[in-house]
């Protein structure tokens, strides 16, 4: 039978060009999902009188232009060229609309074996009855029903949020009626839509692979691996876009319906027919037992081919002046894409050494999403070093180790990228010690920063000694009158400046210079400030860069609230402090998110914050003890990713 890809364009408006979304969701993160509704606006424009010289379609009740087109795996082009219409036409329930001729209609691909369609039940609440929960546990989710998407359009899933490669269930017994590949335009990615016998069908998306011997026209029965969860189309993490349409008509909120069932828990996979093949297994380890007098359960990950820190040669840090080595500037990364990037200066002055540190930027993005960097010929990890939003700040500081042909780096969605290299690992040069989370600056107590108006945060306010040569700082902005940018450095010295959007609150995270004099920042438009420092790159402590490796993910458990939460972290032996990636996945209010090493007392200053989209932000902790402690002022999803440690 004949595959499809989901694709989805968004009309920007009557005189403007189709402009395809494409992309790749903790990860993280993203959080994640974009496949949703769009209604179109209404026109007086009616559809020309057309005879249709091939496949049909009658319109149902909610259909619009592009739904039509990815229901029947054609563009929208093709679907309002063979109509003489344009996006905006109008049409209506009873309508029949001209397919291109390469269309696969649902009616077609579902065979006779289905049983005459009987009455759907709702239950009071929306409850739809399902027989089995779609994923594998340990998950997560919550009510997105409804949530803006680029575009207008709106979230019309639910996104169940789980480890890569969890299997994924058929909630009913039905038949497979189409079958989604990821492709260059893809939204959902691979994915199944799963028909019953009453006509009700559900829409699985971002699937990282299908189960053996199933295809379109496959009879299955409620429980029955049909694939594995990934991260596919425009996924920022992995997970499962799950989706409920009654009778095949419009979708319903499928929250309702798999809260019914909820099977977040449960790791024991169901019994499989005895036809089907079994597909492989990756067991997941319970949760680590917290003892009872402490806090609740947490699950870390073991990573076995952990190094044993190494010696001080080579464990150092370098600074230079900021050293370009990528920039796609306008000639965006593509989902999926990965590009080598050379290490070496304009002599070769950094050829051959272990690690950077890089300044990463992710800028002008149509959808969320991740980057991954790595050094190029080992593993891409499973952590991602930013997590980017539209209309945000997107950028971060971290150290990556090198391989011979440099540093790779890996877009989840499109994305204009830009690398800096800031320093060197080498013999000689300063090392880092973390300090208790320090607020120098929240404008909010005052005024804010003034556009054009220049703050001055001398060593003495940002709590490190005069001769420091750098510190790891999280720059929060709130509320900006408009879109600008904010310039933060050395005072006298060369600002690192990014451009910021509208959204209410955004992040910076990362290394910067400061001399001296201090740190100094400048606004180009008027936003509120909070800056927080939790390292200070100065002395002779080592830091060894590691490959990056997930450490914590609470939606493996549970959300991280008000209470005082315990997290214990593999790392190496003796490893006393470290360099971390925290991505907040927050509430609709924002959520304020403190870390500290459970042996002193709760910080007044917090680490991150962040409303709705995953925040990335790195901290410098305190690690002594093999454990850090969490909480926050709302209930919010953290990961915890190392990238290098002390």
């Amino acid at each position: 039978m004949p595959t499809t890809t989901r694709t989805t364009v968004i009309a920007r408006s009557r005189a403007r060009a189709l402009v395809l979304s494409a992309g790749l969701v903790a990860g993280l993160v993203a959080l994640p999902c974009v496949v949703g509704r769009r209604v179109e606006a209404s026109t007086s424009v009616p559809a020309a009188a057309v005879v249709c010289p091939g496949p049909t379609y009658t319109v149902l009740s909610g259909d619009y232009w592009i739904r039509i087109a990815t229901k029947n795996g054609v563009t929208l082009a093709a679907v309002l060229a063979a109509n003489h219409a344009v996006a905006t036409t109008v049409i209506h329930p009873g309508q029949i609309v001209c397919l291109p001729a390469s269309a696969v209609t649902t009616t077609a691909a579902v065979p006779t074996t289905v049983n005459a369609p009987g009455p759907v039940v709702i239950l009071p609440g929306g409850v739809l009855p399902i027989k089995q929960f779609p994923v594998q546990g340990l998950c997560w989710f919550s009510d997105s029903w409804g949530a803006p998407r680029s575009g207008g359009r709106r979230h019309e899933g639910v996104d169940l949020i789980t480890k890569m490669g969890q299997k994924i269930y058929a909630v009913d017994d039905g038949v497979l009626t189409k079958r989604y590949i990821d492709a260059p335009g893809s939204l959902s990615g691979n994915g199944w839509r799963l028909t019953r016998a009453d006509g009700t069908y559900f829409f699985y998306a971002h699937l990282s692979a299908f189960a053996d011997g199933l295809m379109v026209g496959s009879p299955v029965v409620a429980g029955q691996i049909i694939g594995l969860v990934g991260m596919t189309g425009a996924a920022g993490t992995p997970h499962l876009h799950f989706e409920v349409h009654p009778g095949g008509g419009a979708p319903i909120n499928p929250t309702p319906t798999v809260t019914a069932v909820n099977g977040c828990k449960i790791t024991a996979i169901p019994a499989q027919p005895a036809a089907v093949a079994p597909v492989p297994t990756t067991t997941v380890a319970p949760a680590t037992t917290i003892p009872a007098t402490t806090i609740p359960a947490t699950t870390t990950t073991t990573v076995a081919s952990l190094p044993p820190l190494a010696p001080t040669a080579n464990s150092r840090w370098t600074f230079i002046a900021p050293q370009t080595v990528l920039d796609t500037n306008g000639a965006p990364m593509t989902a999926g894409a990965v590009r080598t990037v050379a290490i070496t200066g304009a002599r070769g002055s950094l050829a051959g050494v272990p690690a950077v540190l890089v300044r990463l930027v992710a800028r002008s993005s149509m959808m969320s999403g991740h980057l991954k960097l790595y050094a190029c010929g080992a593993a891409v990890p499973e952590a991602s070093a930013l997590n980017y939003v539209p209309d945000r700040v997107n950028a971060t500081v971290l150290p990556v180790p090198t391989g011979p042909a440099g540093v790779c780096v890996a877009a989840s969605s499109s994305v204009d990228v830009r690398i800096e290299v800031l320093a060197y690992a080498s013999s000689t040069g300063v090392g880092l010690q973390p300090m208790d989370s320090n607020r120098a600056l929240d404008t909010r107590l005052a005024t804010p920063l003034a556009a054009g108006a220049p703050i001055t945060l001398p060593t003495t306010r940002l709590g490190v000694p005069a001769s420091a040569t750098a510190v790891t700082v999280s720059v929060t902005l709130l509320t900006p009158t408009a879109p600008g940018s904010i310039s933060v450095g050395p005072c006298g010295g060369t600002p690192w400046t990014l451009a910021y959007g509208s959204a209410p609150s955004q992040m910076i995270g990362g290394v910067v210079r400061v001399n001296g004099a201090g740190l100094c920042l400048s606004s180009t438009t008027t936003v509120h400030v909070v800056v927080d420092v939790t390292g200070v790159w100065v002395g002779a402590q080592p830091l060894v860069a590691l490959p990056a490796m997930r450490l914590f993910d609470s939606r493996l458990s549970e959300a991280i609230s008000s209470t005082d939460r315990r997290v214990p972290l593999t790392l190496p032996a003796g490893t006393t402090r470290a360099q971390l990636s925290i991505v907040v996945i927050g509430s609709p209010s924002s959520g304020a998110v403190y870390a500290w090493n459970c042996n002193r007392p709760r910080p007044v200053a917090s680490v991150a914050s962040s409303i709705g989209p995953p925040t990335s932000v790195t901290v410098t902790m305190d690690v002594t003890g093999g454990a850090i402690c969490l909480a926050s002022s709302r209930n919010v999803q953290v990961v915890i990713d190392v990238f290098a440690v002390g």
